[in-house]
């Protein structure tokens, strides 16, 4: 362990300290949530530890190589605000937390919005680099709503094919369907593993993982669709609201269709979006990893905004 606490058997009171934090700026980022946190918590190792003013959050940076190597996301605050003195402060303690662990320190998932700060604290101490593959997509609830203009007409067509042709029926997660929907998952997955890189397997039989965390959620804020035809579920989209305190935006962490049913995509999308709250702007459908695929997939939806993460390395003696 990098820091002095684990996600595992948390109070409220903890849970309580730790959403303040997430929810003390808008990081615009999929990864920013207690709950993004919390189904990743063992496969990656997750720990966290509040020094000074911020909460520091360390986890595996990689799991494609046998030495564990870490990495520590940007203090998160609760104010809403850094001080650029006490921000120096606690990344160098955690940066020496590091070194006694034997680890390089290395921030990563950086929001575009802090690297001004970062470089304002330590100038040309540290080398900032674009992650393109942890950029978050982000969309108007609107587009995908009405998938309007020639744009997404693409989108539109696949989606009334749909309408026209498949008698469906849409539901909300229950903790009675919690096993259900997780037979699904696993049987998606499980067929998606036969055409996926071998590169990209190990990520698949993790997010099993973390989908059947995510499933514990339902009942306790956890936003979710699910549609079905002939009784049996066929597509299933999973998310959140990116702050506890706010319905402005929504972070959609999982969304599976059976790709041979044409517009099925297209209408889990839809008929979850129409259904969010008015005062939701925003829809987050995370990052693609790099993955070709899903990269084109994600562009074709046309975002309204790309949420840029950065990583961070300081050199020698200088954090």
């Amino acid at each position: 362990m990098i820091f002095e606490n684990d996600f595992n058997n948390l109070t409220e009171n903890e849970i309580d300290l730790l959403n303040s934090y997430f929810d003390g700026y808008d990081y615009q980022s999929s990864s920013h949530t207690f709950i993004a946190n919390y189904i990743w918590r063992n496969t990656h190792k997750l720990t966290w530890q509040v020094i000074g003013e911020y909460l520091c959050i360390a986890g595996l940076g990689t799991l494609e190589t046998e030495e564990e190597e870490y990495f520590m996301s940007f203090p998160l605050t609760r104010t809403g605000s850094y001080d650029p003195d006490k921000v120096k402060e606690t990344i160098e303690t955690a940066a020496a937390m590091f070194r006694q662990k034997g680890q390089v320190f290395e921030l990563s998932l950086i929001p575009q919005s802090l690297v001004p700060i970062l470089k304002e604290t330590f100038g040309d101490d540290v080398d900032v680099e674009h992650d393109r593959d942890d950029d978050d997509y982000i969309y108007l609830k609107e587009d995908l709503v009405a998938l309007s203009g020639r744009k997404l007409h693409q989108k539109k067509n696949h989606l009334n094919y749909f309408l026209r042709n498949y008698s469906f029926t849409y539901e909300e997660a229950t903790e009675e369907t919690v096993p259900e929907i997780m037979e699904y998952i696993l049987s998606k997955n499980q067929y998606k593993l036969g055409e996926t890189p071998e590169e990209w397997k190990e990520i698949l039989e993790l997010e099993n993982v973390a989908i059947k965390e995510l499933l514990s959620f339902v009942g306790k804020g956890l936003l979710s669709g699910i549609i079905r035809i002939n009784g049996k579920i066929e597509a299933v989209t999973l998310g959140e609201f990116a702050q506890t305190h706010s319905k402005e935006t929504v972070i959609v962490h999982v969304e599976k269709a059976d790709d041979r049913i044409r517009g099925l995509y297209q209408a889990i999308n839809n008929e979850f979006c129409k259904r969010l709250p008015a005062e939701t702007i925003y829809v987050n459908r995370e990052e693609d990893m790099g993955m070709e695929n899903l990269r084109q997939t994600k562009m074709s939806y046309k975002p309204f905004k790309m949420a840029e993460k950065y990583t961070a390395v300081f050199k020698e003696d200088h954090c």
